[in-house]
C-alpha cells in the first residue's frame, strides 16, 4: 500500500468512573490522533509496501475496538498500539471481499468514474467523493479536466475505456475541440522522434480491415480510436507516443491525399514506385516527410494499399451546414492560427470559465468586437460567429456577469502585457515575415469597443479594452494580406467580415462558401482561395474558402 487516506475519523472514549480528570485524558488522546497516529499507522504498513502495487481500495466504513493502557506515559507507544489495532482492522476488512471496492490502478478508477458520469449515475457511489466538484461541471469539461490532469493516467484511462467498450460512448459526449485537446495532451506529448513503422503498419492494416469505422469523425477522433484499439489488440506496442505520432501523421497524409485534385495520378505514380514523381505532388510538411520515411520500408504498392485502407477515396461529406450573416469572420482564422493566439488564450491570465473553455469564450468575444457594436445584437446569436469560436450557444448574460465578477484590474493588466509579449515574440519567426509589419501595441479603435453597448457581453471597460488589443491584432493580421486594399476596422468589417455565407462542416474541413462579399475579388487576388489553415480549436479541421465568382 502506498497511501492510506481516511476521510473521517471518529473516536469515542469509554473511561472508568474513578478517573480523576477525564477531560485531560480526552485532550491527550485527541493530540495523539492529530499528531502521532498517522505516522504510526504509516510505520505499521511500511513492511507491507510494494512500490509496484498501485491498487485503489475503498472501505466505506470500519469499526475498531481497542483498549489502551493510559498509565503508559509515552504517547508514541500508545500511538503504536492504536495503529496496530487499526492495521488489523483494515487487513481484516480487506479479507472480506464484499466489504471493499477495488480498482486495479488510478486509470481504472478514473475510467470507472467516467463510465458512471456519462450515464448520469456517478453521484450514486460514495467512493467518487474525490470528484464531487467535477459532477457540477458540463460533462465535456469534466472529462477534459480529469483526463489531462495527469496525461499518462489520462491516456491509460482511455485505454481502459476501450477495453470496456466504453470509448465511443465517451467520445459522443464531447465536442470536437474537447476531443482534439484530449488527443494532443494525452497521446501526443513532446518527445524525440522514433519510427518503427513496419510493425505498426501491419497491426494498423489488420485493425482497419476489422473495423473501418474507426476513421469516422475528425482526425483527433481517428487518432484516439486507432491508437487505443491498436493497443487493445496489441498491448506489446505501447504505450508509445511515437506510435501515436505516426498514426497522426498517417491521418494527415490521408487528408492531404483526399484533397488532391489529381489524386488518381499521384496514386498511380506511387503504385508504380515512381517515388520522386509521387513526392513532387506533396508540399513540404509531415505528409511528405512520412512518405519519404515509408519509401525506405515499403513498396509503392504497399503504401497505396495502406492509403486505400485509410479510405482516401471516401468523400468528406458535410455533417453540418450553417447559414450566417458574418461568414467573413472566418477570414481572421489565418492570423489567429499563425500568431498562435488560441494557445495563448488557453494559458492566459484570465480564469477558467465554468462549463465553457476560456479560450473559446474569448475567441467569441473577440469576434463580436471585430464586428462592432452595431452588429452586436445579431452577431451574438449568429451560428457562424458561435461556430468560429466552437460554441454551441451564446453564454447567458447572468453567466457572463458571474464571470466578470472574477476579474480584477491586475488580471486585465497581466493579460495585456502577456499578449503583447507573445505577439512580439511570435512575429520574429522567419516564416511569419508577413506579420512583421503589425503595430504592437496596436492603435486603439472605438469600433472594437463594446462595453457601453446595450446588453453588452463585455460590461467591464478594462476587459473590453484589453481584449480589444487582441481583436485589433487579429484584424491587422488579416489586413496585412490585402495589400493596398487594407483599411480600418469598420472598413474591414463592412467589406469582408459582414458577408453572408453557407458554412459546410465535415469531418476534416470547414468550407466557407461566400454568398455575398463586396470585395471577394480582392480576397481571391490575395490568395484566400488557396490557403489551407488548420483550426486547432475546431478539431484541427482545414479551412477552405469558396467564392461565387
Amino acid at each position: 500500500m502506498q497511501t492510506i487516506d481516511i476521510h473521517q475519523f471518529n473516536a469515542r472514549y469509554n473511561v472508568a468512573r474513578s478517573l480523576d480528570n477525564p477531560t485531560a485524558l480526552q485532550r491527550r488522546l485527541d493530540r495523539i490522533i492529530s499528531d502521532l497516529l498517522a505516522r504510526a499507522l504509516e510505520d505499521r504498513f511500511s513492511s507491507f509496501s510494494n512500490s509496484n502495487d498501485s491498487t485503489y481500495v475503498f472501505i466505506e466504513q470500519m469499526d475498531v475496538n481497542l483498549t489502551l493502557d493510559t498509565s503508559i506515559s509515552d504517547d508514541r507507544t500508545l500511538a503504536s498500539v492504536w495503529a496496530r489495532s487499526l492495521q488489523e482492522g483494515i487487513l481484516r476488512t480487506l479479507s472480506q471481499n464484499s466489504a471493499v471496492i477495488v480498482f486495479r490502478d488510478r486509470s481504472a478508477f478514473i475510467a470507472s468514474f467516467l463510465e458512471d458520469l456519462i450515464q448520469g449515475r456517478a453521484g450514486d457511489f460514495w467512493y467518487y467523493a474525490e470528484f464531487a466538484d467535477l459532477r457540477s461541471m458540463v460533462i465535456g469539461q469534466a472529462v477534459l479536466k480529469l483526463l489531462t490532469l495527469d496525461r499518462d493516467v489520462g491516456r491509460d484511462a482511455l485505454l481502459e475505456l476501450t477495453r470496456r467498450d466504453s470509448l465511443e460512448r465517451l467520445l459522443t459526449r464531447l465536442t470536437d475541440a474537447e476531443v482534439s485537446a484530449i488527443a494532443s495532451q494525452c497521446l501526443l506529448p513532446s518527445s524525440p522522434r522514433v519510427m518503427s513503422s513496419q510493425v505498426w503498419l501491419e497491426a494498423l492494416r489488420n485493425l482497419l480491415t476489422r473495423t473501418p469505422a474507426l476513421l469516422q469523425g475528425t482526425p483527433a477522433h481517428g487518432l484516439i480510436r486507432l491508437y487505443c484499439n491498436l493497443l487493445r489488440y496489441h498491448p506489446e506496442l505501447g504505450p508509445d507516443v511515437n506510435l501515436a505520432r505516426f498514426i497522426w501523421e498517417l491521418l494527415d497524409l490521408r487528408y492531404t491525399v483526399q484533397q488532391m485534385a489529381n489524386r488518381s495520378a499521384f496514386l498511380n505514380q506511387l503504385g508504380a514506385d515512381n517515388w520522386s514523381i509521387a513526392l513532387s505532388y506533396l508540399e513540404r510538411g509531415t505528409g511528405r516527410q512520412l512518405l519519404t520515411h515509408l519509401q525506405r520500408e515499403l513498396t509503392g504498392t504497399e503504401v497505396v494499399g495502406l492509403l486505400h485502407d485509410l479510405e482516401v477515396d471516401a468523400p468528406d461529406t458535410p455533417t453540418q451546414r450553417i447559414r450566417t450573416a458574418f461568414g467573413g469572420i472566418f477570414l481572421l482564422v489565418g492570423a489567429i492560427a499563425d500568431l498562435d493566439l488560441y494557445s495563448f488564450l488557453q494559458n492566459c491570465p484570465y480564469p477558467d470559465a465554468q462549463g465553457i473553455p476560456k479560450a473559446n469564450l474569448l475567441l467569441w468575444l473577440m469576434a463580436l468586437q471585430c464586428l462592432g457594436a452595431g452588429n452586436l445584437e445579431q452577431a451574438r446569436r449568429d451560428r457562424g460567429v458561435l461556430g468560429l469560436a466552437g460554441l454551441a450557444q451564446a453564454p447567458e448574460p447572468e453567466w457572463l456577469l458571474d464571470y466578470v465578477a472574477l476579474l480584477t484590474e491586475e488580471i486585465h493588466g497581466a493579460f495585456g502585457q502577456d499578449l503583447l509579449a507573445h505577439c512580439q515574440r511570435v512575429i520574429r519567426q522567419p516564416d511569419l515575415f508577413v506579420y512583421q509589419r503589425l503595430s504592437i501595441p496596436p492603435e486603439p479603435s472605438e469600433w472594437l469597443s463594446l462595453h457601453s453597448a446595450t446588453h453588452s457581453p463585455l460590461p467591464d471597460e478594462s476587459w473590453d479594452r484589453e481584449l480589444g488589443l487582441m481583436s485589433a491584432i487579429a484584424l491587422q493580421g488579416f489586413a496585412t494580406r490585402l495589400g493596398a486594399m487594407a483599411g480600418s476596422p469598420p472598413y474591414l468589417s463592412r467589406n469582408f467580415l459582414e458577408s453572408e455565407a453557407e458554412i459546410w462542416v465535415s469531418e476534416g474541413a470547414i468550407a466557407v462558401n461566400f454568398l455575398t462579399c463586396p470585395l471577394q475579388m480582392v480576397l481571391k487576388m490575395a490568395g484566400f482561395e488557396h490557403f489551407r489553415w488548420q483550426i486547432p480549436w475546431l478539431g484541427n479541421r482545414h479551412l477552405i474558402f469558396n467564392f461565387d465568382s
